[in-house]
């Protein structure tokens, strides 16, 4: 039985709030990475979880096995999906690193990348092919 071919949506749906949460946290991480997963419907993030990042490193991140479960769970209990995964690049641009590349294996899911490299911080969207490739998305 062969899997399901990924489909990139052309947009997420994510309020603000969740954004400046996510860039609040990869703040308060610097100049160590930040990570956490998102809960939603389809392409409509509804609830953001930080995670605890085991590596506290400045260049890549390994989520909190036991936070990761907790945040599931809660997902779960909220009827939502985890429809995604962020997390920070402290002195890089927003794109995927050839670690992030080798790192993640989750097509389908949305990868928001964090970068503190500028004055002001920039949020980016990312979605995984079947393949390994990373897709820009829109965030609206």
């Amino acid at each position: 039985m062969q899997s399901p071919v990924v489909k990139v949506p052309e947009s997420v749906v994510v309020p603000p709030s969740f954004l400046q949460k996510i860039i609040d946290q990869a703040e308060a991480a610097a100049p160590n990475e930040c990570c956490g997963v998102l809960g939603g419907k389809g392409s409509v993030v509804t609830s953001v979880y930080p995670i605890e990042n085991d590596l506290c490193a400045p260049d890549r991140f390994n989520g909190n096995p036991e936070a990761l479960f907790c945040a599931v769970r809660k997902m779960r209990k909220a009827n939502e999906d985890m429809i995604g995964v962020f997390h920070s690049h402290p002195s890089s641009p927003p794109t995927p690193s050839q670690r992030d590349r080798e790192d993640n294996h989750y097509p389908g899911l949305f990868y928001f990348i964090i970068s503190l490299a500028s004055d002001e911080p920039e949020v980016r969207c990312y979605v995984m092919t079947d393949e390994g490739e990373f897709e820009s998305v829109s965030m609206i």
